[in-house]
């Protein structure tokens, strides 16, 4: 059988989407059968990745003329051109493809023009994009969420968009909210363990009398809600052993940093810059608590480093957090409240785990046991793939 994978931004080097995607590449190579071929369209895979990864399977579907829209930045105007391109490409070398699937970028708005390669059974996901800021926090996101809400709403009303989206064969939504937009869509989280992570042997947590440390990874963007954090962190007590360390960068670092100030948090919150990805472990190691005050997120892969490493998770209730809480895997905000009650809420919790040990083990125990017996990779390949491959 002839496979095509979308895997747009993939990497054995980065985290997030790129890993994810390099996990549906490398993972479909070890299960595939004997004269089995995946082709791949990816914009950032390289050839060598491919050699030095030992990919019996993998070919790399080569896509030509894009230099002259790098002045686009690689925004999502640059993504659907190239979905056409790739798929154009595909059509002119008249490759007989049986199954296609869509992954990367992870958005039920973006699917492309897949749909219209008629013989293959068509999969589409896992797909995100369907959730929104609440009301009562949409002063810490950015002035355009209005017009991403506006596009969604035009888009789950449009008859065309629904046609397209009802010629794949299989759609998944890794979070209930956008499974709300795709009825037809069965919910399937889109982040599994990396391998490096699974099953690690995790030391015995600090002792009560010990610095706690609530530990936040993510780029600093206004979705990521680090401003949210910073009012939370100044309404906990000050008289607690604790302190924060924010791994990132990104656009908000400046604003970060003159609130930090300004809220006289510098002996707490250490700003620890990005760190490269197979570094990063140590962040989580000697930490105690992983916070994620994100205003809207698809997945979170950061979540799940987290669990692997007995972290509990405090998230407000949404999105990947919301499935997080039903694992009883941490504790979780109510968003739909005022911003001053959430507030509150996530400060009452936080501090919560700060003084109870036992609470902050039972958590971690329990998101660690998740994502190593339910959220792997066997699992993720069993489900999209089990029909045909080994």
């Amino acid at each position: 059988m002839n496979y095509l994978l979308q895997a747009y931004a993939c990497s054995p080097y980065k985290g997030g989407e790129y890993a994810v995607s390099w996990g549906w590449v490398r993972h479909l190579d070890e299960r595939l059968n004997d004269g089995d071929i995946l082709y791949v369209a990816s914009l950032t895979l390289r050839k060598e990745d491919v050699v030095k990864y030992n990919l019996k399977h993998v070919v790399l579907l080569e896509i030509k003329g894009l230099e002259k829209y790098g002045f686009l930045n690689y925004n999502s105007i640059f993504y659907r051109i190239w979905q056409c391109k790739a798929y154009k490409e595909l059509r002119k070398k008249k490759i007989e493809i049986d199954v296609i699937h869509i992954y990367s970028l992870s958005d039920y708005r973006q699917m492309g023009i897949w749909y219209k390669h008629k013989k293959s059974f068509k999969i589409f996901g896992p797909v995100g994009g369907g959730q929104v800021t609440p009301k009562s926090l949409k002063e810490y996101d950015t002035k355009q969420g209005w017009i991403r809400e506006m596009i969604n709403f035009y888009i789950n009303h449009n008859p065309f968009y629904i046609n397209h989206l009802n010629r794949f064969n299989k759609i998944y939504a890794c979070n209930y909210e956008t499974q709300r937009n795709i009825p037809k869509a069965v919910v399937l989280p889109d982040v599994p363990l990396n391998d490096r992570f699974f099953n690690l042997n995790i030391k015995e947590k600090k002792e009560k009398n010990e610095t706690i440390r609530l530990l936040f990874v993510g780029r600093l963007i206004n979705k990521k809600g680090v401003l949210l954090f910073l009012d939370v962190i100044e309404q906990l007590d000050k008289s607690m052993n604790f302190s924060v360390d924010i791994f990132g960068d990104g656009e908000q670092k400046n604003i970060i940093e003159k609130s930090i100030y300004e809220k006289k948090l510098q002996n707490i919150v250490h700003m620890r810059g990005s760190v490269p990805y197979d570094e990063i472990e140590e962040a989580y190691i000697n930490s105690d608590v992983f916070i994620l005050p994100s205003l809207r997120e698809s997945g979170g892969s950061v979540l799940v480093e987290a669990m692997a490493h007995k972290l509990p998770i405090v998230a407000l209730d949404m999105a990947f957090a919301r499935i997080l809480n039903e694992k009883q895997c941490g504790l979780f905000i109510d968003v739909n409240q005022s911003k001053d009650k959430i507030i509150k809420d996530m400060a009452n919790l936080i501090e919560q785990l700060i003084r109870e040990p036992e609470l902050r083990k039972k958590y971690g125990e329990n998101g660690y046991s998740y994502v190593n017996k339910e959220l792997n990779w066997k699992y993720m390949i069993n489900e999209v793939y089990g029909r045909w491959i080994k």
